[in-house]
């Protein structure tokens, strides 16, 4: 049987593995929103979202999405030339070159190449 010292050496060397093989943030997974910022990518609209199967979506510039069921969202970035209207808990606009880390349960993302989103 392993002493107390033995054990907290076990425990010690098991989470520096861990550390190790998953990065640093794999401890804190559930870290603090202000950890998670909007991804960037030229001609695309792209959110960050808390869905582990989906953590990342990528919409090209003119394209519409629909979530399969309402998905929380903690950064948009739009980094196209076009308007997108966001369907969530209250409809918004996401406007060319605007980024938010705020979050949102979101349902739908819809381009609007003119500028307007009926709600």
């Amino acid at each position: 049987m392993l002493r107390h010292h033995a054990w907290r050496a076990v425990l010690v060397g098991a989470t520096l593995t861990a550390s190790a093989a998953f990065g640093s943030g794999a401890a804190s997974a559930a870290g603090a929103q202000s950890d998670v910022v909007a991804c960037h990518a030229d001609g695309y609209v792209c959110l960050t979202t808390n869905d582990l199967f989906e953590p990342t979506v990528s919409v090209a510039e003119g394209e519409d999405y629909a979530f399969f069921r309402a998905t929380e969202v903690t950064s948009m970035s739009n980094d196209t030339a076009m308007t997108y209207c966001v369907d969530a808990e209250y409809g918004f606009k996401l406007s060319p070159g605007q980024s938010i880390e705020v979050t949102h349960t979101v349902t739908a993302l819809t381009a609007a190449p003119d500028g307007n989103c009926l709600s």
